[in-house]
C-alpha cells in the first residue's frame, strides 16, 4: 500500500487532517507537502513543493514518484480573500492544475480534494438547498470564489480523462468553531454587526470535527464526485447574531456593498463588497448525496457549531448566553 501526502498541512484544517491520519495510519504512511514543516512531535516526512511556482508540477511528479503517493488530501486553499489576487490564483489554480497532472502521471489511485459551498455563489434565485447537480455560478468578481472554481474544473477535467484515477471534491459549508478564524467568523467578533435591511438568509456553520469526519469517510471510501458536506441544520443570520448578544444594524444594501468595498480598498476591511451576497441571498447546500453515498451525517448543527465557536473565543459571551437561554 502505498503512501499518502497532504497538501495545505499548515493549514487550519489541513493540519488537523494529518493528525487525524497519523492516529489512524501512523507517520510512516503519511507525507506533508507544503512551504512549512508539520511539528517534528508528529513524525510525519516533510517535502517543500510551492505550488504557486511555476515549475512545481515537476516537483509533485518528483516528490509522489519517490515517496510512492497513491493517495492525495489536496486541502492547500486559502479560508480568507487574500490581496495578492496573482499569488492567490496560482497557487489555488495554477498549483492544483500542476498537482492533478502530477498525480496523473504518477499513478496515484486517489485526490480527495477541499472546496467551498460558496462556489455555487450567492443568488437570490437559488432554491432553498443548493445541491450538487446545480452549476456552479459564483460571483466572477470575486478572485476568492472563482481561482476555487476554477480548481474544481480542473478536478472534474481530471476525473474525465483519467478514470483510473478517483477524484473525490468536498464542498464544505463555512466552518465554524475552536480555533477557526475566517472573515465569516469575524463578523461575530464585534458588538454591532451592519447587516442589509430586508434580508435574513438562512447560514450553514458546520464544525470542524464533522468536516474532520467527512474527510476521514472520503479516503475511505474513495468515492467519485463532488459532495456538500453540511451542518445538520441551518440557522438564520439574524437568530445568529442574536444568540451570540450582537446588535444588528440594518443598512441599506446599496449602502452596504459600497463601504464594504471603501473598507477593502483601504486595507481596513475583512473582504470585498461583493462577498455580501453570501449575506444576502441564499447559498445553502443540500447534504442528502453525502448521506446516500458516504453514511455521513454531521453530529453538529449550526447553532451548535456557533455556541462552540463563542465558547473558545468569546467565553464570557457563551455563559451569559447559555444562563439566558437557561
Amino acid at each position: 500500500m502505498g503512501r499518502t501526502a497532504v497538501t495545505g498541512a499548515a493549514s487550519f484544517l489541513g493540519s488537523r487532517i494529518l493528525r487525524r491520519l497519523v492516529e489512524t495510519q501512523g507517520p510512516d504512511a503519511l507525507v506533508a507537502v507544503d512551504i512549512a514543516s508539520p511539528p517534528g512531535t508528529l513524525g510525519v516526512r516533510h517535502r517543500f513543493v510551492d505550488f504557486s511556482h511555476p515549475a512545481s508540477d515537476q516537483q509533485v511528479l518528483d516528490v509522489f514518484r519517490e515517496e510512492g503517493i497513491d493517495k492525495v488530501v489536496h486541502a492547500a486553499f486559502f479560508t480568507n480573500p487574500q490581496r495578492d489576487w496573482a499569488y492567490a490564483h496560482e497557487l489555488e489554480s495554477i498549483g492544483t492544475l500542476n498537482l492533478l497532472a502530477a498525480a496523473a502521471a504518477a499513478g496515484v489511485g486517489h485526490v480527495v480534494m477541499r472546496s467551498f459551498t460558496a462556489v455555487y455563489g450567492a443568488r437570490g434565485q437559488n432554491p432553498s438547498f443548493v445541491t450538487e447537480e446545480r452549476p456552479l455560478q459564483p460571483n466572477p468578481s470575486l478572485g476568492w470564489v472563482r481561482d476555487k472554481l476554477e480548481a474544481e474544473q480542473h478536478a472534474a477535467s481530471f476525473a474525465r480523462r483519467y478514470p483510473s484515477m478517483v477524484v473525490t471534491v468536498l464542498r464544505f459549508a463555512p466552518l465554524f468553531g475552536p480555533g477557526v478564524r475566517t472573515f465569516y467568523t469575524s463578523v461575530f467578533d464585534h458588538r454591532v454587526v451592519p447587516v442589509l435591511m430586508g434580508y435574513d438568509p438562512l447560514v450553514q456553520l458546520l464544525h470542524p470535527d464533522d468536516a474532520l469526519t467527512a474527510f476521514e469517510i472520503a479516503i475511505e471510501k474513495a468515492p467519485r464526485g463532488a459532495f456538500n458536506v453540511v451542518p445538520k441544520s441551518a440557522i438564520p443570520l439574524v437568530s445568529a447574531l442574536h444568540l451570540a448578544a450582537k446588535i444588528p444594524v440594518p443598512v441599506p444594501h446599496p449602502i452596504g456593498y459600497a463601504a464594504a468595498e471603501a473598507l477593502w480598498a483601504t486595507g481596513l476591511g475583512e473582504a470585498p463588497g461583493g462577498f455580501l451576497d453570501y449575506v444576502r441571498f441564499p447559498f445553502q447546500a443540500d447534504g442528502e448525496k453525502a448521506r446516500r453515498e458516504l453514511g455521513f451525517t454531521a453530529r453538529h448543527t449550526s447553532r451548535e457549531s456557533l455556541m462552540a465557536y463563542l465558547r473558545y473565543r468569546h467565553p464570557r459571551t457563551a455563559s451569559r448566553r447559555a444562563e439566558a437561554l437557561a
